[in-house]
């Protein structure tokens, strides 16, 4: 009788976890402004400038994601956002897996992906 109770406490310790670790979970990170920089120093690679969000007090209560400000770099910029100045919504994740290769000195900016465009048709921005 005992072994019987150990086996069902066991099944659902494990159904519970496995329940509570399943990727549904996860929230899906906002929608960021960036602005495109221009090319980075690898071909292929565009520098990108997270542009800080105005609207501080609706951003409270949502999952911004790994990246807040600053200047990134990627590979997988879609043809039409390429320009420098075009600044458009997207959502960006750590690439750690690979950057780019420069061959001289230069800075170096955390690789990223996009992983959606929110934003359709892209805006040229009008500087600040």
């Amino acid at each position: 009788m005992k072994s019987i109770t150990k086996l069902i406490l066991s099944c659902c310790a494990v159904l519970l976890l496995t329940g509570g670790c399943s990727d549904k979970d996860n929230p899906e990170p906002e929608c960021l402004r960036v602005e495109t920089v221009g090319p980075d120093c690898d071909t292929g690679w565009h520098i990108l400038e997270i542009v800080k969000n105005q609207e501080v007090g609706t951003q409270a209560k949502k999952y911004i994601g790994q990246l807040e400000s600053g200047f990134v770099t990627t590979d997988n910029l879609p043809q039409a956002y390429r320009q420098p100045g075009v600044e458009f919504d997207a959502t960006l994740e750590l690439n750690g897996e690979y950057g780019p290769r420069c061959v001289t000195i230069t800075v170096m900016y955390p690789a990223v992906k996009i992983t959606n465009i929110c934003s359709n048709p892209p805006v040229i921005a009008t500087g600040s």
